[in-house]
């Protein structure tokens, strides 16, 4: 019987033997791993060897930052405010630390926190270095070092420093954990003290350790600039120890003095209470958000009769009357239905523009209003910057506000109020630099607060600004010299500093609630130019809340204590004889 031909007979037959097929299949499976191998090869070293020596690059490349140091915050006679210091920060390499709680309890009592908070932090970091504590002395860091616990380094951080503690806070502002500025001029001239990090190109090891001879390239860090403020530490330090007396004396809730340069707009000193402190462990703290802000240009008030003085510069100014003029006060005055009184309730009868001013007569303010008009004494509101910012370079500005016959609700009782200060809220930089201009010859300068950029061997002064004129120089020392009369009035001659003349102006201002007015709650303040012939400074005092509650009562003795040191200081010479007894 003859056999069936199977198929391994068949390629038996074709390749002539058993052993031949065999050899034939490996002989093909090798050639095709081989054109695989060949392929994959010709992939990774030709089509795609850019990608992958980009890659190999990479992994032993690495970038060092150099950081750039920030620049110093220097006083107008260049001490410094603020500075950057570098001080070591202890750090755990978690990956090398076996006994996290025996290197707790070896860190703890040397960098002074508790071994359970050590631990915890070290568990936190999760194979990743972490650091423990930073900012420490130079004793600390030897101390750290001398234990010689692997995985544990020290690595320098910058920190800023305030020479002066925390003097002049809410204007130099305060920086964030990452060294960018977060408030004052540390926030609004960040781009300037920032500079620019720098870092190190180099190659490392598997290790993460530079290689000795490997590509090493160098991008410099470039440094911050420093800041020449127009701050003077010292009249700084006198205004806020004046300030803080007078809130705890009066038992206010707070206040502000601000002491400007009317020929140039400096801002000599910028004093708030209540304020926070720059030297804090914890310098930021939700609760206390409303302190970081600069508030003499965020936060705005109702000027009261301080803006007396913008509405008869305007009138004298306009022709309309002159400090002779005189009209008749009968303690009340009707205007579009709504009854206006004197501060005092009093009736000053046949009373001159200087007395308005001496007296502070609401009825007579209202009726140097009407003699303006609407028109023109909303013309001259906004030459003198109100309802606008003033461009000093602080944080969250705000323009205040006026309502003017183009706004809803505007009434002809708008025109009367708003001449003395009610209805019209400001901020206190932009009241001190309309007032201001009155002691420069009418003359308004943008408020500056800082004065020179120093950029290496390249300081850039920062010029002062002139905006506009607000009145004529004529008018200007008309109103000054208004403002002595007011000085000298009866009620203040214990005020006066011997041999000195001062010009002023008080205001009193109940403070606005949702429904009227709290009459037991004003904001008591006085404008001022040292010394009056010839005005260096000019000054705004204001206590918030106080116990008693007029301008003349409260800020005008803390204008007193303030423009002695300043005359000192300064040392103006007396202009006027000096009584025997004073001497």
């Amino acid at each position: 019987m003859a056999l069936r031909e199977g198929p391994v007979s068949r390629l038996g037959a074709i390749f002539g033997h058993p052993a031949a097929f065999r050899l034939a299949s490996m002989s093909t499976l090798f050639l095709g791993c081989a054109a695989v191998l060949v392929w994959r090869l010709f992939t990774l070293q030709v089509n795609e060897s850019d990608r992958f020596q980009r890659l190999a690059a990479d992994e032993r490349r690495a970038q060092l930052p150099l950081p750039a140091r920030r620049g110093a915050l220097l006083d107008t006679n260049g001490s410094p405010l603020a500075i950057t210091v570098l001080y070591d920060a202890v750090w755990v390499n978690t990956p090398q630390v076996t006994d996290p709680e025996g290197v707790s309890q070896k860190l703890a009592p040397v960098v002074g926190m508790p071994a359970v908070d050590v631990k915890a932090l070290i568990a936190e970091g999760k194979g990743r270095p972490v650091m423990l504590k930073a900012r420490l002395s130079a004793a600390v860091s030897e101390r750290v070092r001398a234990l010689k616990i692997p995985g544990v380094y020290m690595e320098q951080a910058p920190a800023r420093e305030y020479p002066d503690g925390s003097l002049a806070a809410q204007a130099l502002g305060f920086v964030g954990s990452d060294f960018k500025g977060l408030g004052g001029v540390e926030l609004s001239y960040d781009a300037e003290l920032a500079g620019k990090p720098g870092a190190v190109d180099t190659e490392t090891d598997t290790s993460g350790q530079e290689i000795t001879l490997g590509r090493r390239v160098l991008t410099p860090a470039t440094e911050g600039s420093d800041l020449v403020l127009t701050l003077d530490r010292y009249v700084q330090r006198v205004a806020e120890r004046l300030l803080n007396e007078a809130v705890v004396t009066n038992k206010a809730r707070g206040g502000l003095i601000i002491v400007m340069e009317p020929s140039t707009g400096n801002i000599i000193a910028a004093a708030s209470n209540p304020t926070f402190s720059l030297t804090d462990d914890v310098l930021y703290r939700p609760e206390q958000a409303g302190l970081y802000k600069s508030t003499v240009v965020t936060d705005q008030y109702e000027p009261g009769s301080t803006m007396k003085l913008v509405t008869m510069a305007s009138a004298i100014d306009e022709g309309l009357v002159s400090p002779g003029t005189t009209m008749l006060d009968n303690g009340t005055a009707v205007v579009g239905g709504s009854v206006i009184h004197n501060w005092d309730g009093a009736a000053n009868g046949t009373i001159t523009m200087t007395q308005i001013l001496i007296k502070s007569s609401n009825v007579g303010t209202q009726w140097v209003a009407g003699q303006l008009g609407q028109d023109r004494f909303y013309q001259r509101i906004e030459s003198f910057g109100f309802g606008q910012l003033t461009g000093i370079r602080l944080p969250g500005e705000t323009t205040g506000s006026v309502r003017t016959p183009k706004s809803d609700g505007w009434s002809r009782v708008d025109l009367a109020t708003n001449a003395y200060g009610q209805g019209i809220a400001v901020t206190p930089v932009q009241m001190l630099t309309a007032i201001a201009s009155l002691a420069n010859d009418g003359l308004m300068m943008q408020p500056r607060i800082v004065r020179e950029v120093r950029n290496g061997a390249q300081p850039s002064a920062v010029p002062p600004t002139p905006i506009r004129q607000t009145v004529s120089p004529r008018t200007a020392r008309t109103l000054v010299q208004m403002m002595v009369e007011v000085a000298n009035q009866e009620a203040l001659l214990p005020m006066r500093i011997p041999g000195y003349q001062i010009a002023l102006k008080t205001g009193t201002a109940d403070t606005p609630t949702g429904t009227g007015y709290n009459l037991e709650n004003t904001y008591a303040s006085v404008a001022a130019f040292l010394p009056a012939e010839d005005p260096k400074l000019a000054v705004l005092i204001r206590l918030d809340g106080p116990e008693k509650m007029y301008g003349g009562q409260t800020a005008v003795p803390v204008l007193k204590d303030l423009a002695k040191a300043l005359f000192d200081y300064y040392r103006i010479p007396p202009s006027l004889p000096i009584p025997a007894r004073a001497r």
